[in-house]
């Protein structure tokens, strides 16, 4: 009895330190859980997104200011680059030096060229015009001397250049417009007068010969701005080939010929300058 007692009394001093060894038994096993928990558990970071690049709309080109339209180029001379008439060009400071006389084969040279011209009453045939951008154009050429001309380009070019003997014009069809000049301005006015005589009429720059052409280079000797002409001649019967001429600015202008006719004769109503270019320039 007395056991008992005591027993019951050692129980109920010592409840409260059961309880706190069993709290102290729970925690310590949940502790590795929790951590065993936590070793499985990945924790993922969440990087800000990258905005969307703004989209730029598109940029429309600006377009190109147009070039001004070209003119056209004359074959024998006259045009923008051929503004400076004997009247308009200034004064040299000192006179032009004449060239050195010709050797007596040149002279040669020279006489044949004027005997073909002057032998030459009308002429016609088809020719090639190489710009001195490069550009070429073809057509049909008409000559009558003294001092008549026609060009008739082909298609898709719309020129044509009329000289009548006393003016020569440039009409173009495409850009509507037309520009009348004095024949006087044109190197080729020496190759069509009445009577070619180059040594006399105009300074001989070069008069060379190769295996199967003549070549001879002139230019007028009052300097009035008109450029100068190169002749290149078939040796073999002494018939024109092709001329380079040379404009006050430099620029060479390409002409070759071909299916020479010296002898059918051409209507003069071919030269009678067009109301359309004389309208323009009224």
């Amino acid at each position: 009895m007395v056991h008992g007692l005591k027993d019951l009394r050692f129980s109920r001093r010592y409840r409260p330190l059961r309880r706190c060894a069993i709290g102290v038994l729970i925690a310590a096993c949940h502790a590795p859980l929790a951590f065993a928990q936590g070793g499985e558990t990945e924790i993922s970071k969440t990087k800000p997104s990258t905005p969307p690049a703004a989209v730029t709309a598109p940029v429309a080109p600006v377009p190109a200011p147009a070039a001004p339209a070209q003119k056209p180029v004359s074959p024998i001379g006259a045009g923008a680059a051929w503004q400076a008439t004997p009247q308009q060009a200034a004064p040299s400071a000192a006179p032009a030096t004449a060239p050195a006389p010709l050797a007596e084969s040149d002279q040669q040279i020279v006489t044949k060229v004027n005997d073909y011209f002057n032998n030459m009453t009308d002429l016609q045939g088809d020719f090639i015009q190489t710009d001195p951008d490069s550009k070429q154009r073809r057509g049909k050429f008409y000559f009558q001397r003294p001092g008549k001309a026609r060009f008739d380009y082909a298609s898709p070019s719309a020129l044509r250049i009329i000289s009548d003997g006393r003016n020569l014009v440039i009409e173009d069809r495409n850009l509507n417009t037309s520009e009348r000049y004095p024949l006087d301005v044109t190197p080729f006015k020496l190759l069509l007068s009445e009577k070619v005589d180059l040594a006399a009429d105009a300074h001989i720059l070069a008069a060379e010969q190769g295996p199967d052409t003549y070549i001879v280079t002139v230019e007028e000797k009052d300097a009035s701005g008109s450029g100068r002409i190169r002749l290149f001649m078939n040796k073999a019967d002494m018939s024109l080939k092709e001329w380079i001429v040379t404009d006050a600015q430099g620029l060479d202008t390409r002409i070759e010929v071909s299916n020479l006719d010296p002898k059918q004769k051409i209507a003069e109503n071919l030269f009678i300058i067009s109301a359309f270019g004389l309208d323009r320039d009224q």
